[in-house]
């Protein structure tokens, strides 16, 4: 083989990694934008900060906490929910989560929280699943859809990332 042609490959293979480079980190974009929802959410949570909550999600949002028997629909509805929050010391900590893109306008997050309140003088903590769908609105990415179901223990070997 000469030595033109190991060039020639060398560089057809580095033009490659090149291209292709961009490309992958183009593609990582909308699900690291989309995610930054959710690191918002708990940063507004851990605040306590009800209206910087609201703010995260879509006017016509449709909530389903981990507490309460009904449906919270809209942004009043689901400031009504988070009401509680407020002052409240309560925290959360973000643990294994994925974010999926389903189109230019449209993710989906999944994962675990861990919940923790002082109550009584006492730490009270809780594990919850979550789902998120977020949608892309004007250059925003906003929470349509919220479900959250408590667990009764953290799932097992999942690192928390602290938020």
């Amino acid at each position: 083989m000469s030595v033109q042609r190991i060039k020639r490959r060398e560089f057809v293979g580095a033009l490659s990694g090149a291209v292709a480079w961009p490309i992958a980190a183009r593609a990582q974009q909308p699900a690291i934008d989309a995610g930054s929802v959710v690191d918002r959410w708990a940063t507004a949570f851990n605040s306590n900060d009800v209206g910087a909550l609201v703010s995260l999600y879509a006017s016509d949002a449709i909530l389903l906490g981990s507490t309460g028997l009904t449906l919270k629909e809209g942004s009043e509805a689901i400031r009504g929910y988070f009401a509680r929050l407020a002052k409240s010391g309560d925290k959360v900590v973000i643990g294994d989560r994925k974010i999926i893109v389903l189109d230019d306008n449209v993710s989906y997050a999944t994962g675990f929280y861990e919940f923790s309140a002082v109550r009584n003088g006492e730490v009270k903590t809780s594990w919850a699943g979550f789902s998120i769908v977020l949608v892309k609105h004007a250059n925003d990415w906003l929470i349509a859809h919220h479900h959250s179901s408590e667990r009764s223990s953290p799932s097992p070997g999942l690192p928390l990332q602290r938020i």
